[in-house]
């Protein structure tokens, strides 16, 4: 099997975007697959400030990937855990691999932020009554979350994508004129809906634990980790995680809280 990990990009090139690629080389180099990335690929330029979220599916368009059996995108302040050998691509059968941020509906009830389950609802209901797509929903009822920072794609599912994805325009303009808040046109609520055009499945959540910061509504700022003991990927979404180096980035994906400087 002829297997590639590609990152990206857009912008300054900072300390932390060195950590990652150079984490997620050494991750490719055990396993057996390629690497490649980019720096200021401009995939998409048209969208303004949210443009570089679209570089996730450059791989879809652009037919230099299409001689992979599998291409798995992978964000930049995305690290494997130290040693892991597992491959990320044994046993997978679709045309795309995602994980889900489970906690994130739960805390998107409570958020002070401007992505909130009202908003999710809202988008909801949008894409459904557009384009008739009903989207993924917790026991709960909840709008499940997707995370577009690791998804793997199969070359069956390039090609499937490239075809039947949804002009990128038609999306953004339509949650423009909605009035939802601009995450709402990124890549990742566009491939929540393109989700349902497509044969995907749910990959385990250990190829993407996070770490990040939350704050209820009223409330203090506090971590969000979801490590456990069967994570392989952390992603690390702190503030300002980007200008920090590959020995800070390490603590956190592999150390306890305890042992962090933040």
């Amino acid at each position: 099997m002829k297997n590639l990990i590609y990152q990206y990009w857009d912008g300054d090139y900072l300390q932390g975007c060195t950590a990652g690629q150079d984490n997620m080389r050494a991750y490719a180099e055990r396993i057996g697959a390629e690497y490649l990335f980019e720096h200021n690929p401009r995939f998409v330029t048209r969208f303004g400030s949210r443009s570089h979220f679209y570089g996730t599916f450059k791989p879809v368009y652009d037919e230099s990937f299409h001689k992979y059996d599998n291409v798995l995108y992978v964000d930049t302040d995305v690290f494997a855990v130290d040693g892991l050998n597992e491959s990320i691509f044994d046993g997978f059968d679709s045309d795309i691999g995602i994980c889900e941020e489970a906690t994130q509906p739960e805390l998107r009830l409570k958020t002070a932020g401007r992505i909130t389950s009202a908003g999710d609802e809202k988008w909801a209901q949008l894409v459904d009554s557009k384009w008739g797509v009903k989207v993924p929903r917790t026991e709960s009822g909840l709008v499940k979350v997707y995370n577009a920072g690791v998804v793997l794609f199969s070359n069956a599912g390039l090609l499937k994508a490239k075809e039947i994805f949804m002009p990128f325009d038609e999306y953004v303009d339509t949650i423009r004129a909605s009035g939802l808040p601009p995450f709402y046109t990124d890549d990742q609520p566009y491939l929540h809906m393109m989700l349902d055009r497509m044969d995907w499945v749910e990959m385990d959540g250990g190829w993407n634990s996070f770490v990040h910061y939350a704050q209820n509504a009223g409330g203090p700022k506090f971590v969000n980790d979801t490590r456990t003991k069967d994570t392989k990927f952390v992603h690390v979404q702190l503030a300002s995680a980007d200008h920090n180096d590959a020995e800070w980035h390490h603590t956190i994906v592999n150390k306890p809280q305890d042992e962090w400087d933040i």
